[in-house]
């Protein structure tokens, strides 16, 4: 329960010892800490004891009630003033009132009136007290929120326009020490941030971005006013003045230097032009991060100032119809030591190339070229294996890229991809066509044919052919004809026929051939083969 204090003021001793002494104020939580008899001993009196609540006497020697709320004022005490009138001082009480006295009790008063208007005051104070305190609760909450939302109303400020009254009343309300002219923007990200901490616990990622921040505040309030502020799980924005002896890409340098030095990471930076005012500054929160975007190209600990970027458009990328469509090509035939050697004189052209395009563009063109190899993969399979593979692939590199070299890699195994996809299409087709070719053989073994006729029918080269059936079954075309033939004899033989007749039904015209043919493949003539083998006697 809070306390209060009060004084009594009155020049009748009785009035006085029967407010200050015969009345219990304790249980209430008043104290009686002083009493006096005349208005100047009694204003010495709420001088010294600063008191809460003053009952007082409007009519008192040497210092009246409205003399004493002037003096209370010019004072700057604040106890609340009771005063005790009679009815013939009425008007003047309401007067006293309006000059900023709490209340007032008519003579005679009985204690319970008297105790009914000091509560009351106390209560007033008591709700002045808790608005005291909740204030004070809001203003130490709002000095400790002050950082997040300074931080906050920035990361606003980088983002969008406002007028410059609007940008002035926020930069005094939060205290912003920075010089509101001549800004640069300097945005850092830290370097494959989400490889970096992937595995890690968030304790450990929020030390390292804290130690990030440090860093980078204290190499840029080295060299000029500055701010910097999170935006974003591995981005920080410094607003910096510019000043005539500071260069800002030197600066930015710097700051890489030592994040990588006292933070063990690597950063990388993109710097803005200089922002004549605040208002400016969304245009060179735009320049930094374009300026950032061309960390593309590096591996990293990288800094692009926006001013040495060039016009846009004067760098483009290129990829000609003609490298396309033997890129597509060396696809199509699943050739990827071909493809790989092209994807190498593309990319090799483009690092030669004056200057570096926008990272939109060169990601626009790699896109384009993987979309060309995913289509002209699929246009090698049927139907249902086209779907599966387009299904598989998805949109081809689509992913965020935060380098060209992820990129390339990206490119690279695609195409590798793509060429198996092709090579195992081409290889289930072949064997498709070799297995057909071989049932045919079979079945005509009784014809004579060459290699050029069962290519004709496969509707391939003859020695395109005849290189495919080897490379599948390991022997020529002719070879696994005489096999077949062989076997075939072999089976007509132990059924009884004749030599004559087992040539004559395997397409041999001379008998002695198909004997030398039988003998060098089996060991042994065809008569020695049926003697051994078949039920009846060998005929001529």
């Amino acid at each position: 329960m809070d306390k209060y204090t009060m004084v009594v003021i009155d020049d009748i001793r009785t009035v006085v010892n029967g407010i200050a002494a015969e009345m219990d104020w304790s249980r209430e939580g008043i104290e009686i800490v002083g009493a006096a008899s005349n208005g100047e001993a009694g204003l010495e009196l709420i001088r010294d004891k600063k008191p809460d609540l003053i009952v007082t006497d409007i009519r008192m020697p040497r210092l009246n009630g409205i003399e004493m709320i002037r003096a209370l004022q010019a004072l700057d005490l604040h106890g609340k003033v009771i005063f005790i009138s009679g009815y013939s001082d009425f008007e003047y009480t309401r007067s006293a009132i309006k000059m900023g006295a709490f209340d007032y009790v008519l003579k005679p008063f009985t204690p319970s009136q008297l105790r009914e208007v000091v509560l009351k005051a106390r209560d007033a104070i008591a709700e002045e007290r808790d608005q005291l305190r909740r204030r004070s609760d809001m203003e130490r909450k709002l000095l400790e929120s002050m950082p997040l939302l300074r931080q906050e109303y920035l990361g606003v400020l980088i983002r969008f326009a406002s007028s410059p009254a609007a940008i002035d009343k926020r930069w005094d309300f939060l205290d912003i020490r920075l010089d509101r002219e001549r800004l640069d923007v300097l945005v850092f990200e830290i370097d494959r941030f989400e490889d970096w901490t992937r595995s890690l616990p968030i304790g450990e990622i929020e030390l390292l971005r804290f130690a990030v921040q440090n860093v980078l505040e204290e190499t840029v309030q080295n060299a000029t006013k500055g701010l910097v502020f999170r935006d974003g799980l591995g981005r920080f924005v410094a607003l910096a003045n510019a000043v005539p002896e500071l260069d800002m890409t030197a600066l930015a340098e710097r700051c890489c230097r030592h994040v990588e030095r006292y933070a063990k990471c690597t950063v990388s930076s993109g710097v803005s032009m200089t922002a004549v005012s605040p208002a400016e500054l969304p245009g060179a929160y735009r320049q930094a991060m374009e300026a950032l975007s061309y960390t593309f190209y590096t591996e990293g600990g990288s800094v692009f100032a926006y001013g040495d970027l060039g016009p846009s458009g004067e760098t483009v990328v290129r990829c000609s119809s003609e490298d396309e469509k033997e890129l597509n090509y060396c696809v199509r035939s699943g050739n990827i030591d071909k493809a790989r050697l092209v994807l190498d004189s593309l990319f090799t052209a483009w690092s030669y190339s004056r200057g570096k395009p926008s990272p939109e563009q060169t990601v626009r063109v790699l896109r384009g070229l993987a979309e060309g190899i995913v289509d002209t993969a699929a246009e090698t399979a049927d139907e249902q294996a086209a779907a599966e593979w387009r299904k598989r692939e998805g949109a081809p590199l689509t992913e965020p890229q935060t380098s060209i070299g992820a990129m390339r890699e990206g490119l690279y195994a695609l195409t590798e991809r793509a060429c198996g996809f092709v090579n195992s299409r081409h290889q289930a087709s072949a064997q498709t066509t070799i297995a057909e070719t071989m049932r045919h053989i079979r079945e005509t073994l009784s014809v004579n044919q060459s290699v050029q006729d069962y290519a004709k029918r496969a509707h391939l080269s003859a020695s395109y052919f005849a290189n495919l059936f080897k490379k599948l079954t390991g022997m020529s075309v002719m070879q696994f004809v005489t096999q077949e033939r062989i076997e075939k004899a072999k089976q007509l033989l132990a059924e009884g026929r004749t030599v004559t007749e087992t040539a004559s039904l395997l397409g041999y015209e001379e008998r002695s051939y198909f004997s030398d043919v039988f003998k060098k493949h089996s060991g042994m003539t065809p008569t020695e083969f049926r003697m051994r083998y078949a039920d009846k006697e060998p005929q001529a």
